[in-house]
């Protein structure tokens, strides 16, 4: 009787370890993703963080077009409207804040702390243009399961500040109504990074 027990528990182990083994090498196989072989085009919005010398730390909103030579391995983009926003510089002298880098913010009238929002200097917001020319260096990177393209490039903002820059990035564009991107921008006291997205304009016309 102890015999079989044995071997009914090795039997037991063996299909439990075929059955782990199956369901390893089914895991390690990528699904099948269509990747696009027709050139893009598109309609991009985005939404990330900047840093700019002259004003600081703020939020960046880009809005333009993109286009995508699969081809040719390039991708341009156009920022028609490069927008951020930063805290603007319009402070009330009656309130202030007594230690540096910290939210305590004072009424020199009444001694007492106040909201913080009180010792800000309300939200101005920068316009500008962009745009810029990347070549694909890698046409299949393989992320969560969902394959892209690493590329790197050159580009030109215009206004605030005007400066040349590097760009680095990727590219999702399996086929679909929208695409997305992740990408870095570092320029002469420019620094932006952020998520981008773009709409088919073959979808449309």
């Amino acid at each position: 009787m102890i015999q079989r027990a044995y071997i009914h528990l090795i039997w037991i182990g063996l299909l439990l370890a075929s059955g782990a083994e199956a369901v390893r090498i089914q895991d390690a196989v990528p699904e099948e993703v269509p990747k696009r072989q027709r050139d893009g085009y598109y309609a991009a919005v985005g939404l990330g963080f900047i840093n700019l010398d002259h004003r600081g730390a703020g939020v960046r909103v880009p809005l333009g077009f993109r286009a995508v030579f699969n081809r040719l391995r390039l991708i341009g983009s156009v920022n028609a409207l490069d927008v951020s926003f930063h805290e603007g510089d319009d402070y009330d002298p009656r309130y202030f804040r007594p230690y540096p880098n910290r939210t305590y913010c004072f009424d020199t009238r009444t001694g007492y702390r106040v909201a913080d929002y009180r010792c800000s200097g309300g939200t101005d917001w920068l316009r500008s243009l962009s745009g810029d020319l990347a070549y694909i260096v890698l046409d299949e990177v393989w992320i969560a399961g969902r394959p892209g393209k690493l590329f790197a490039g050159l580009g030109y903002r215009h206004l605030d500040p005007a400066t040349a820059y590097g760009t680095l990035g990727m590219f999702f564009d399996a086929p679909g109504r929208t695409v997305g991107s992740f990408k870095v921008l570092v320029g002469r006291g420019y620094v932006t990074l952020g998520l981008l997205w773009g709409f088919d304009l073959r979808r449309v016309f």
